[in-house]
């Protein structure tokens, strides 16, 4: 594959109720490099995710539903129907693809990808999941909702099959909005990151994951929708409910626990005043911001210049934005998927006996098996060598000992004979 076709694609969702649900893009040209058709009234918002890089998955905005296309073709998977609990509100894959996070009114649903079976139900929240977001080691998440609360959770414990109370408890609640939390992301680092937040109470919160302390809390003049940073996390982005993204350099602010941003400095201004940017993407290089709003209007801004480069279209309101870097040449119909996508979500969870019947499939060629024999008998030698050569010397060592303790006692007794002769022979006279 040539270089040449590696570029970041824009993939994006929105709600309207014709054809195409989904829609891949090169957001420098405005081309268009596929659709993706028959999802319905839309995808909901928060719930556009890539598995593996070679299948889409989006909710259904209004029926308990998930769509997968294969990245290279138009059309749903004809021998896939993900029939959900409920209504999905918002949606996260686990960066390492392995398992799948739901919410679903006030509900959070985890299920192994692989297996399909449904791994937790965390009932936490008082009001409906708004979003979902992994650290990037996929060990934690954390859960957002109209309740005002931000949930982390240990995604170990949160599986675990033990009905230990502590397991079922968040590592952390934050309940520091005042109204519906709509954002969320988590920066490098594992848990020894920054987790930022906004809320339509216009604030924006930074948060240490490392010892669960509030860093920052930026407030603005309109309620915010919408959240991205970019890769050094020294400008973070901001989208609000009044058409407006505001930018803010977090290495430039004044050291306070809270600071508040002027009308006057915003930044990006295209959207309608009446609409809601209800999504944020930056390319890797941190020179492109892309947004979203409930216009129907996809922007791409230049961020050093603060000009609007390009206007993507789209017939229904803009829910989901995401920047992936890939060949283009994955869009070619004749590439075949090396992937096989699970047939179904179990919509309950089976009874911990099952866990001991789970059989989990491994792959295994002829070369993997020669492999396997040469390195086993190889192993058994060096190891019975080993053995041998050790047994050995530990023998060697045992006779020895007793050899000596054999001569000491011949020594002694010899000893005790001449004195009792000498003893005997006295007495006699």
């Amino acid at each position: 594959m040539s270089e040449n076709n590696i570029l970041e694609v824009l993939f994006a969702s929105d709600t309207n109720d014709h054809q195409v649900t989904c829609s891949a893009w090169d957001y420098r040209t405005g081309t268009n490099l596929m659709n993706y058709k028959g999802g319905g009234s839309g995808a909901a918002s928060r719930t556009l995710c890539l598995y593996h890089s070679q299948y889409v998955l989006a909710a259904n905005v209004s029926k308990p539903l998930l769509h997968v296309w294969p990245i290279n073709a138009q059309e749903q998977l004809s021998t896939v129907r993900l029939v959900m609990p409920g209504t999905v509100t918002a949606l996260a894959l686990s960066p390492d693809d392995c398992y799948l996070v739901a919410g679903i009114q006030e509900i959070l649903y985890i299920w192994h990808k692989a297996t399909g079976r449904m791994k937790s139900i965390l009932t936490k929240h008082y009001q409906t999941v708004t979003c979902i977001r992994f650290t990037d080691d996929s060990s934690h998440f954390a859960s957002g909702g109209k309740d005002g609360t931000i949930l982390v959770w240990n995604l170990t414990r949160a599986v675990s099959r033990s009905f230990d109370n502590e397991n079922t408890q968040p590592l952390y609640s934050f309940n520091d909005h005042g109204l519906p939390v709509t954002d969320i992301h988590i920066g490098a680092g594992g848990m020894r990151c920054y987790m930022y937040t906004v809320s339509l109470d216009r604030s924006s919160k930074i948060y240490d994951l490392s010892d669960g302390s509030l860093l920052l809390n930026v407030v603005f003049n309109e309620g915010l929708q919408s959240l991205t940073v970019n890769g050094l996390e020294t400008q973070v982005f901001v989208g609000s409910n009044a058409g407006s993204i505001f930018q803010v350099h977090t290495d430039s602010i004044p050291r306070v626990k809270e600071y508040h941003k002027e009308e006057e400095n915003k930044t990006f201004s295209g959207h309608s005043t009446t609409s809601i940017v209800n999504c944020l993407a930056l390319s890797l290089d941190g020179q492109t911001l892309v947004s979203g709003a409930s216009d129907g209007q996809i922007l791409v801004w230049n961020i050093p210049s603060r000009q609007l480069v390009r206007t993507l279209t789209h017939k229904g309101a803009i829910t989901n934005l995401c920047l992936k870097l890939m060949n283009t040449m994955i869009f070619n119909p004749e590439h075949k998927q090396p992937l096989e996508f699970r047939a179904n979500l179990k919509r309950m969870m089976d009874p911990v006996e099952a866990d001991e019947d789970e059989v989990i499939e491994i792959l295994v060629t002829a070369n993997d098996l020669e492999n396997d024999e040469n390195r086993y008998f190889s192993h058994v030698k060096n190891s019975s060598s080993k053995v041998y050569d050790s047994s050995c010397s530990a023998n060697q060592n045992e006779l020895e000992s007793l050899r000596k303790e054999v001569r000491h006692l011949h020594s002694v007794n010899k000893n005790l004979f001449e004195i009792s002769a000498k003893q005997l022979l006295r007495n006699h006279k």
